[in-house]
């Protein structure tokens, strides 16, 4: 479990010195590069979007057919789309390998990656690129599934997170209308979502509160008890809630509890197990360390992502399902 979370703008945490990337005339009007993120040397930019806040499904997967891919992610937050028009003589491949290794030099780890075949010949159509067209109605990514390539990258920190995505491809037929887009040349569109991670500040929940709902559901879940990022360390924010578990406790001298763990989906089950354990460990001892709980009342279990509340498609949702839920318990 982290902290409750909400998505909004916040500023990468990379530049990439691809280029020095002085504005070019050949751009089309009203685009320019993302603030943190250059081009590659000599490339134009043939397509631009910005939204403040959105959601993007984010490609994990190869392409099973023209609508479904493997695995996916949607991702809430800032986003900015931008497609290049890179220099003749320049492939794919090189291009994608230019910006992963500037990717990891800054801290990114590459989520998925891929090429020709091993993306599925439907895989810009299913990764939504079908829907980024030039006049009159040209989806100009679509063109040639034997020379594709793919990846994501994702850098996460304590204030936030970016997500950065690559989809490179070269153009089998000449095409004046894709802005005079020559055959064989490559075309590379670059997708850059954030997110910040943000604390709710959310009414403690009462002891009373808490022994209302136990009693008529047999559990509640709660939301004011914060972990370090990938930690099991509590934070000192947590103090109202564990005080007020404490006086559950007190008040209530007939009542055990199961103190339950929950993550959300990032990473692998059995990681988020341990995780979900060990936070669920580390409140139990805070309980009896500092607030004088007997050990024999408290069980701590963790489940993983075992029983989400929400969807772990967003990241709306996967914050609902970071918590920490007591359970009445019959030892």
């Amino acid at each position: 479990m982290k902290a409750t979370i909400s998505v909004a703008l916040v500023q990468l945490f990379f530049i990439l010195p691809i280029t020095a990337a002085l504005g070019l005339a050949a751009d089309i009007e009203g685009s320019r590069d993302h603030p943190q993120f250059k081009r590659y040397e000599g490339s134009e930019i043939v397509k631009y979007e910005h939204r403040k806040y959105d959601s993007l499904i984010i490609p994990l997967g190869k392409a099973t057919n023209s609508q479904t891919l493997k695995d996916s992610r949607e991702i809430e937050g800032a986003i900015t789309r931008l497609t290049y028009k890179i220099p003749m003589g320049r492939s794919p491949l090189e291009v994608i390998r230019n910006y992963e290794k500037e990717l990891q030099a800054n801290g990114f780890k590459v989520l998925f990656s891929g090429q020709k075949d091993a993306l599925g010949s439907y895989f810009a159509e299913a990764a939504g690129y079908k829907e980024i067209k030039w006049p009159p109605n040209v989806p100009g990514l679509t063109l040639n599934s034997d020379k594709q390539i793919y990846m994501a990258a994702e850098k996460t920190e304590p204030g936030g997170s970016a997500m950065v995505t690559l989809y490179g491809v070269e153009n089998r037929f000449w095409a004046g209308n894709l802005k005079n887009v020559e055959k064989g040349q490559t075309l590379l569109h670059v997708d850059i979502i954030e997110s910040k991670i943000m604390e709710e500040k959310m009414v403690t929940v009462a002891a009373e509160e808490m022994a209302e709902q136990i009693s008529a559901s047999g559990s509640i879940a709660l939301y004011g008890i914060y972990f370090d990022t990938d930690k099991s360390t509590i934070k000192p924010e947590s103090t109202d809630t564990l005080e007020q578990i404490a006086k559950l406790l007190q008040d209530k001298t007939d009542l055990n509890l199961l103190v339950v763990g929950h993550t959300d989906n990032v990473g692998s089950f059995g990681y988020n197990l341990k995780l979900a354990q060990d936070r669920a460990g580390a409140v139990v001892r805070e309980l009896g360390q500092k607030y004088g709980v007997q050990p024999d009342r408290l069980k701590p279990v963790g489940v993983s992502y075992a029983c989400p509340v929400s969807s772990n498609r967003s990241e709306n949702g996967r914050s609902k399902n970071r918590r920490v839920e007591l359970v009445e318990h019959t030892p």
